[in-house]
C-alpha cells in the first residue's frame, strides 16, 4: 500500500469528520442529536455490521481461528497492562484517565483496519482480522464503559452488558464461523446495507463533537501526542518483536501488527455519548490518531 493510497483512504474518512463538524456549526447536529444517533449506531447499525463481517463469500477457515484468536487475546491482555500503567504517566486528570486507557487498548480495526489490510495483504488478511474482532467486540462492549469511567475509581461491570445488541451479534458470528454456515444472499445484503451506516454515522458524530472543542486546545495537547506515538508506533513495534520471538506464523504476525497499529476506535465516542459521559477527550484522540496514522501505517508496512 503506497503512501498516496493511504493518504486517499484517510482523506475520505476525514472528509466525513469535516462534514460532521460543519453540520454542528450549521445546527443540523447538536449534543442531543449526537446522543440519540449514537444509540442508534450502537443498538442497530453496529450489530448488523458485526454480522455482515462473517457473511461474505468465504468464511475464515476453522484452522486459522485458534492461532489468531490466541495471539489476539494475549495481545489484548498485554494492552490492558500497558494501558493501566502508562496512562497514569501520561494523564493526571481522573476525569480523562479512563478515556486514555480506552484509547490505548482499542483501535479502529473494523472501519480503517479492514480496508488497509485488504490493500496491504489482500482479501485473506480480512479473514484473520475477522477472527480478532471476536475478542475485540466482546471486550469493547463488555468493558468499554467501565474502562472509560475507571479514572474516577469506578470499574462497575454490569451483567446486562453481556446481552447488549453488539455482543449478541458477536455471539451469532462465533456460531456462524464454527458451523461454517452460509447465510442467504438477501440476509447478507440486508445486514451489509444497515451495517454500512455505522462508519459514516460514527465519523459524522466525531466531527460534530469536535465542533465544541477549541482548535488550539485540540492540536496543542502534548499528552495526546504522547498517547498517539505510543498507540500508533510503540505498541505495534513491541508486539512485532514479541510475535517474532513466538512460534506464531509470520502471515498472522503481519496482519496483527498492522491491526494493533490502528488509530483509536471511533466507537469510543459513541459509548461516551450514549452513557452521558464527556466524549471530548475521546474525540480528540480519535481525530489526532486517525490524522497521524496516514504516516504511521506506511512506516509499519515498511517494517514488515
Amino acid at each position: 500500500m503506497s503512501f498516496l493510497d493511504t493518504l486517499t483512504q484517510m482523506g475520505a474518512l476525514f472528509l466525513l469528520v469535516i462534514i460532521g463538524f460543519c453540520c454542528n456549526k450549521l445546527r443540523y447536529m447538536d449534543v442531543d442529536f449526537n446522543r440519540k444517533f449514537s444509540s442508534l449506531i450502537l443498538n442497530i447499525t453496529a450489530p448488523f455490521l458485526i454480522l455482515s463481517s462473517v457473511m461474505g463469500e468465504v468464511l475464515p477457515k476453522p484452522e486459522d481461528i485458534p492461532p489468531v484468536l490466541t495471539a489476539g487475546l494475549l495481545s489484548y491482555a498485554f494492552l490492558f497492562i500497558i494501558a493501566f500503567t502508562v496512562s497514569k504517566l501520561i494523564c493526571k486528570n481522573p476525569d480523562q484517565l479512563g478515556s486514555y486507557r480506552f484509547m490505548l487498548i482499542f483501535g479502529n480495526i473494523n472501519y480503517i483496519g479492514f480496508p488497509v489490510l485488504d490493500a496491504l495483504f489482500g482479501s485473506t488478511a480480512i479473514f484473520y482480522a475477522a477472527v480478532v474482532t471476536i475478542p475485540f467486540n466482546i471486550l469493547i462492549f463488555m468493558f468499554g464503559v467501565p474502562i472509560i469511567t475507571s479514572g474516577k475509581g469506578k470499574f462497575e461491570f454490569k451483567w446486562r452488558t453481556l446481552f447488549s445488541p453488539c455482543l449478541c451479534a458477536t455471539y451469532i458470528t462465533i456460531v456462524i464461523v464454527c458451523l461454517q454456515a452460509k447465510m442467504p444472499k438477501e440476509v447478507s445484503e440486508a445486514c451489509s446495507l444497515v451495517g454500512s451506516m455505522t462508519v459514516p454515522g460514527s465519523l459524522l458524530i466525531i466531527g460534530s463533537t469536535l465542533a465544541g472543542i477549541p482548535v488550539l486546545r485540540m492540536l496543542g495537547n502534548v499528552r495526546m501526542y504522547i498517547l498517539t506515538a505510543i498507540k500508533l508506533l510503540a505498541i505495534p513495534v513491541v508486539l512485532y518483536g514479541l510475535f517474532r520471538l513466538s512460534p506464531l506464523d509470520y502471515k498472522y504476525t503481519q496482519v496483527l501488527v498492522v491491526l494493533f497499529g490502528m488509530p483509536v476506535a471511533s466507537i469510543g465516542t459513541m459509548l461516551c455519548l450514549k452513557n452521558n459521559i464527556d466524549g471530548s477527550t475521546m474525540s480528540e484522540g480519535t481525530f489526532l490518531t486517525t490524522l497521524l496514522s496516514v504516516l504511521s501505517i506506511p512506516l509499519l508496512a515498511l517494517i514488515l
